[in-house]
């Protein structure tokens, strides 16, 4: 099969969980003999690499044995794809979306299936502007970024919410109901999506039947052997090592991880460390994470990891492997790979109780408390309508409560991981992903 992928993120110009998913799904497609190319941007990281080629946007094509890597100059000295205000970067997508558009029109019979990658514009406009090419279009959508808007009009992401700006948002978000299909990745995304639809008066039972549940995951050879994992906590260690390793942005919700370190710092008396890993978004967001982490309790350390690349699977081990419990602050998160690589690698998992970590943490048997939920798969912190107020408290709490119920969440890490197998590999989300190619 002959398959597109349009992403702004891919190898090098890659940020996030997005980027990790658009590259594994390359490398499993790849695998099974499949021709693939993959349409992209450039920036700083990646322009100098290359040969340009003269056309409408100056574009390069770096060609691979069945792999063909399409980047198009939209901005010069950009360090990613999303720099700048919220509108100069809706402004630079559209921009690399409508040459896109352009290059896959010239060329309708080198693809049957095209993967539309992203947020908003990518699987909602681009999939309206390919209506009508004899090319089979999938609309992927990694996130629904207008319902980072709050009913209080509070942004939970890291951009100034407006009303213009949710406007655009949700209008391009319903584009996505002119794909042939639309993948989403948790029920409650589905749902959302959903209410988008009906809010643009462009619902139909139609398209709801076109929607379809797909989400992310990891290698099974990324997963640690459960006899190693039973080893590596077999007993609290002198320091125990927490760890919230995702891209540094304020979307993020980093400073619920820092605030809540300390709350756990003041309810336990064991030394802990905690590790913020990842790649910073703004000098002034880390400005002001630094400052959360310079008043601490004598029994906490913080420590900083800046990357500036999406780490390997082997640069993944090294960061997860030395932790005992990973942190997921996010308050909007539709997924939440970080907490799937995270217990692979043998962490009991701590998660605010947002959309993607509840759908693959709840499980049947789970114990709430005021501070949120214990599960077999992990601990789910409460997210309030005062969460500025509560959410560390709540964070701290379910640490201290994970780190007091140690062997009992140390083989919930063997039963999520079993969950993992059976739901989450690239292996499995690529043959699905293969299945909704197919006319």
């Amino acid at each position: 099969m002959k398959i597109a992928l349009v992403s702004l993120q891919f190898e090098e110009t890659a940020t996030g969980g997005g980027g990790v998913h658009v590259k594994n799904m390359c490398d499993q497609f790849l695998k099974s003999g499949h021709i693939v190319t993959v349409i992209s941007i450039h920036t700083e990281k990646t322009v100098h690499k290359v040969q340009l080629q003269d056309w409408d946007v100056p574009l390069s094509i770096e060609k691979r044995a069945n792999l063909r890597v399409v980047r198009f100059l939209i901005d010069k000295g950009i360090s990613q794809p999303y720099v700048g205000e919220k509108n100069e970067e809706f402004d630079r997508i559209e921009r690399f979306v409508k040459a896109s558009i352009k290059w896959i029109k010239s060329r309708q019979n080198e693809f049957d299936a095209i993967s539309l990658e992203g947020h908003h514009i990518i699987p909602g406009l681009m999939a309206k502007e390919l209506q009508g090419v004899d090319i089979r279009i999938i609309s992927k959508i990694h996130s629904l970024e207008s319902t980072f808007i709050s009913k209080q009009g509070e942004s939970l992401g890291s951009f100034e919410a407006t009303k213009e700006i949710l406007s655009k948002l949700q209008k391009w978000e319903a584009m996505s109901r002119f794909a042939d299909l639309i993948v989403v990745n948790s029920p409650s995304v589905k749902t959302e999506f959903i209410e988008i639809l009906k809010n643009q008066d462009a619902y139909s039972k139609e398209i709801e039947q076109k929607i379809k549940l797909s989400s992310s995951g990891c290698n099974e050879n990324f997963l640690m052997k459960d006899e190693d994992i039973l080893e590596k906590l077999a007993q609290i260690p002198e320091t125990i090592n927490l760890v919230t390793f995702c891209r540094i942005d304020p979307s993020k919700g980093v400073e619920y991880s820092i605030d809540g370190a300390k709350a756990a710092a003041e309810l336990c008396s064991r030394n802990l460390c905690l590790y913020i890993v990842g790649i910073p978004a703004t000098d002034e967001y880390l400005e002001k994470l630094y400052a959360k982490a310079k008043e601490v309790p004598a029994n906490l350390e913080i420590k900083f990891q800046l990357k500036k690349a999406i780490s390997t699977p082997d640069e993944q081990k090294e960061i997860l492997d030395d932790k005992h419990i990973y942190i997921l602050p996010t308050l909007k998160e539709p997924f939440g790979m970080s907490i799937i690589e995270a217990s692979a690698r043998g962490n009991m998992i701590v998660s605010a109780d947002s959309t993607g970590p509840r759908y693959m943490i709840l499980e049947k048997n789970d114990t709430e408390y005021d501070w949120g939920i214990a599960t077999q798969c992990g601990v789910l912190a409460k997210i309030t309508e005062d969460h500025h107020k509560n959410l560390a408290n709540n964070i701290g709490k379910a640490i201290f409560w994970t780190i007091d119920n140690w062997q009992k969440c140390a083989e919930n890490i063997l039963f999520f991981n079993k969950k993992i197998k059976q739901k989450w590999t690239w292996e499995g989300i690529a043959k699905q992903s293969l299945e909704f190619f197919q006319r």
